[in-house]
Parts: C-alpha cells; sequence; structure tokens
C-alpha cells in the first residue's frame, strides 16, 4: 500500500508542478500585457520608481530615496482589473509609499503571486502581502543610479520607450520571477539577500567593475570569476540575512519588484547586497538574480509579451545580453 501510495505521488508531483508553472506563465503575460497597455497609453514603460509627484521632494531633493517610490507594478495597477486600489493611493504623500493606508498596502493581487512559491508570513515589515514579479534593471551590480547608464528594460529614475529597446522586443527580457523570505532570520532560505562587503574589485565610480564585460568589449572570464569569488564569500555569510524578500508590490525595491540579470536564474550563491547594513531588502547594489521554485529554471517575460522559461545553465553572457535593451549583441532568446 504505501508502495502504490508512493507511486501515485511520484505520478502527480511533476503534473502538480507543471500546473503551477504554467499559471506563473499565465501571470506574467498577463503582467507583461499590463506594461504595454500602461505604454500605450502613456507612450513610454514606467521607470522603476516614483517617489513624488511634488516637485521638491523625493527623489527630486535626494536621489537615493528611489526606494520609498511607487514601483512598476503600482502604476500598472488600472491596468490589472485593480484600478479600485490605484485610486485611492493619495500621491501627496512625498516620503513613501509605506505611508499609505494599510488596506492598500496589504491587498493581496494574485496577478503578482507565483504558486509555486509559498504564501507570504505577512508579517514584519509592513505585512507585506506577497510579490513574486520582478522588472529587469539588467546586467549590472547598482541600486540607484546618477548616471544613466541602467542597461535594463526599466531604468531607475527614466522612463524607457519600446524604440529603446533596439536589440529587439523578443529578445529582451521584461520580467522574472523573485521568491519570498520566510521572516526568520534563524533560517536561511533561497532569495533571502545576505548583507556582505563591498569586494576589492567592485568601485561605484568605475563602469568596468558593475557593468557585464560584453558592453563594455571587455573579457568576460575574469568577470565571472569576480562574480563567482564574491558569491563564494556570501555564502560564507548566510547567516547574516534578511528575510524579507518578496513581500511588498508597490515598493522599488530589488528581491521586491526589481532583479538584475549580472548573474544567472537561480545563481548557485546567495542573492548578494554590496553594501551594509542595508535597509528594507534591499536597498543597496549587489547581485539579484532571478529565483523560482520551478525545477531547472524561472520564467521570463519578454518585452514582446512573450514568456520563455530560461536555464539555469543559461550561457552567462547569453543572459546579460538577454538583460541588455541596447547592447547590440547578437543573440536569440532560449
Amino acid at each position: 500500500m504505501i508502495a502504490i501510495i508512493g507511486i501515485l505521488i511520484a505520478l502527480l508531483l511533476p503534473a502538480v508542478q507543471a500546473a503551477r508553472r504554467s499559471q506563473c506563465t499565465n501571470n506574467l503575460k498577463q503582467f507583461a500585457l499590463a506594461v504595454h497597455n500602461y505604454h500605450d497609453v502613456y507612450k513610454t514603460f514606467p521607470r522603476q520608481s516614483y517617489i513624488s509627484f511634488l516637485a521638491g521632494s523625493g527623489v527630486n531633493l535626494d536621489p537615493w530615496r528611489i526606494w520609498q517610490g511607487y514601483s512598476v507594478h503600482t502604476m500598472i495597477l488600472p491596468f490589472i482589473e485593480q484600478r479600485a486600489i490605484y485610486d485611492q493611493i493619495d500621491w501627496r504623500i512625498w516620503d513613501g509609499w509605506y505611508n499609505q493606508p494599510a488596506q492598500l498596502r496589504e491587498a493581496v493581487i494574485q496577478t503578482f503571486l507565483c504558486p509555486s512559491d509559498m504564501k507570504a508570513p505577512q508579517t514584519g515589515w509592513l505585512h507585506g502581502p506577497g510579490c513574486n514579479y520582478a522588472v529587469n534593471s539588467g546586467p549590472w551590480l547598482i541600486w540607484w543610479d546618477h548616471s544613466q547608464m541602467c542597461p535594463g528594460t526599466f531604468r531607475p529614475n527614466l522612463e524607457t520607450t519600446i524604440a529603446e529597446v533596439i536589440d529587439g522586443t523578443s529578445n529582451t527580457i521584461m520580467a522574472s520571477e523573485v521568491l519570498k523570505g520566510d521572516d526568520n532570520g534563524a533560517q536561511y532560505l533561497p532569495g533571502e539577500p545576505v548583507r556582505n562587503v563591498i569586494p576589492s574589485w567592485y568601485n561605484h565610480g568605475d563602469p568596468n567593475t558593475y557593468l557585464a564585460p560584453t558592453l563594455r568589449n571587455q573579457p568576460v572570464q575574469p568577470y565571472i570569476d569576480n562574480l563567482n569569488a564574491w558569491g563564494i564569500q556570501c555564502q560564507a555569510n548566510i547567516g547574516d540575512h534578511l528575510s524579507n524578500n518578496g513581500w511588498n508590490w508597490m515598493g522599488a525595491n530589488y528581491t521586491q519588484t526589481v532583479f538584475n540579470t549580472i548573474v544567472p536564474p537561480n545563481w548557485q550563491y546567495p542573492t548578494c547586497i554590496a553594501e551594509g547594513p542595508p535597509g528594507m531588502a534591499s536597498d543597496r547594489d549587489g547581485a539579484y538574480p532571478a529565483r523560482s521554485y520551478h525545477p531547472g529554471g524561472c520564467n521570463h517575460a519578454m518585452v514582446d509579451g512573450s514568456v520563455r522559461f530560461i536555464s539555469n545553465t543559461v550561457d552567462l553572457p547569453t543572459y546579460w545580453a538577454l538583460g541588455s535593451r541596447a547592447g547590440r549583441e547578437s543573440v536569440q532568446a532560449p
């Protein structure tokens, strides 16, 4: 009898995993469609963060405040049948989305949730309702950007039009997956950002150290070696991690609504913060990969609206090329 039950479980588990991955694919398709509908109305994609619509405040005053801003997810609410929430947002609150009423911040939006991941604990900081999808910042390590060098589809404080995606909409990533933390500082889970020091090779003032080498016509392998060495360093420090990733769809942060493509999906090393101590996971530079519980890789929505499953073993220069909107690399999406 036990053997029969075991066989049934072995048969059913792949089917359940396939169904969850299919639902996740549908969610990402809806997300991509909403972003395109936004573009149809405003002739641009949203930027990563809208800190305030009031002059002289927010990012206009302190550029680092982009973490307080409203996410792409917030801006597309009217296009995923969530206008009732959008219409209640008080845009006059200049110092952050987290000061919005709890019934708005804590609203569970199924379109933003992958069924393969656990439910958000809705404890800790702001009782976040959960968010498994993040927009693409591209193959680099930067959090906020004075120079407007962000290579991804979504820039921290500057909108992007489809015309600026010169690498081709079918070959450029729009969004992918991130995982939720469990609010347990004593237990490390994949996707929970690990606090670390800035590695010796990384220099915020030098693009050669934070931007993918294929965008700078530089050798690839030394950069990959540096990333892996940093990952090993982070792996040794997993006891010092945060567990509130993947909680809040309203805020514009890495591990919440933004990821980068500097390392492959489900990177074997921890999500790695370059500076410490971090604020609300994670308003710091670092390696913030796409992550999922789908076997073998992550779903990715492309700018053309299609959804591709990209393997954990994808060639990293290829992934960098898919992450950049205007690198002029020659590549076909997997």
